[in-house]
């Protein structure tokens, strides 16, 4: 079936990546209505956060080219819905996850969906409307807005996954966070409190300290002045049972590895620059250290995640932005002038 517009246009604005580069390759166009397939619906765009993962993808860190309109964050109405599918009606309030996946392969009834070799990432966010596959979506609950519903996905659950699910992080344990001040530190601190640790934020920026103590900082840690040395002091020489690096930079793992805690789990959940992080595998087996990555948000995490925000236990932080403004939201991320996440809103 073929979806127009409610004024009869057949044309919407959205962002599209026009190269890899500056955010200048950012520019907002006039293009062609989606169209769903059996299994799609069609989502008119109320919020779409400015992830990491999007900035990469401009950046041309990863191989998504010229043409790309980036944003997975989406929340927004359902206005259309393929032939096959049955569990949205029009009107729905809606967020997405990040991952389209088959929903049949043994990985996906059990529950590892992120595991599903036809896994296939969402795109389309910066944009009046999107087609999205029925399965990356979930109802939004009464009383959360569209700001905070775009970013329950992957702001917040990407958090409570890797937390919650690879870490599995116990009350009282030492949980440090890096990038605190950023778009999945400051929702990582509150996913850790709300699990009952103790949270040792780690920033670049001095000036930051009063504000992480706001969403869930028990101490903060300046990296400029020793990350190790710091954390260490803070645990009574004892030193962190998690590790939730969200940075992925070389002197922040060496300072927080070091801190890390015999049998202590290392996350790493993202990368800013591309860079190797290097150490001796000594440094491993003697510590009996876990060193484990968590990539995403499977379906029950984004749940999860939803019904925290809706019951006020986790508070998303965000800043927005027009859409034509999109450029400007990644300048901004570019310059660290972003205090949690931005988002575009239509």
């Amino acid at each position: 079936m073929r979806w127009l517009k409610t004024d009869g246009v057949g044309d919407m604005r959205a962002v599209v990546m026009t190269a890899n580069g500056s955010p200048e390759v950012l520019l907002c166009r006039t293009v062609a209505d989606p169209t769903p397939t059996p299994t799609q619906v069609i989502v008119q765009v109320r919020a779409c956060g400015v992830c990491g993962h999007d900035v990469a993808d401009r950046a041309g860190l990863t191989r998504i080219g010229a043409g790309t309109i980036l944003g997975h964050e989406i929340a927004g109405e359902v206005v259309a819905t393929g032939s096959a599918v049955s569990a949205f009606r029009c009107g729905d309030l809606v967020a997405s996850k990040q991952h389209h996946t088959c929903r049949t392969c043994e990985e996906c009834t059990s529950g590892d969906e992120l595991a599903c070799r036809e896994a296939d990432f969402v795109y389309g966010g910066y944009a009046e409307y999107v087609a999205l596959e029925h399965d990356t979506l979930i109802k939004v609950p009464d009383g959360i807005d569209m700001t905070a519903a775009a970013v329950a996905a992957c702001a917040v659950g990407s958090c409570l996954q890797a937390l919650a699910d690879v870490a599995r992080v116990q009350p009282g344990e030492n949980v440090v966070i890096t990038g605190a001040g950023g778009g999945l530190g400051l929702h990582a601190m509150q996913v850790a409190r709300y699990l009952g640790a103790r949270v040792i934020a780690v920033t670049s920026s001095p000036t930051k300290s009063a504000l992480l103590s706001t969403y869930g900082a028990d101490d903060v840690v300046v990296a400029s002045e020793g990350i190790a040395e710091q954390v260490l002091d803070l645990t009574d020489g004892v030193g962190a049972d998690v590790v939730l690096d969200n940075v992925g930079l070389a002197g922040v793992f060496d300072g927080c590895f070091k801190a890390l805690r015999r049998r202590g789990r290392y996350v790493l959940t993202g990368q800013l620059e591309r860079e190797k992080i290097s150490l001796y595998p000594a440094f491993v087996f003697f510590k009996e250290a876990i060193i484990t990555g968590s990539a995403s948000t499977t379906t029950s995490s984004f749940a999860r995640s939803l019904d925290l925000v809706g019951a006020g236990s986790i508070k998303p932080v965000t800043r927005t932005f027009a859409l034509d403004e999109a450029a400007a939201a990644h300048r901004a991320i570019d310059r660290s002038e972003i205090v949690g996440r931005a988002v575009l809103i239509t």
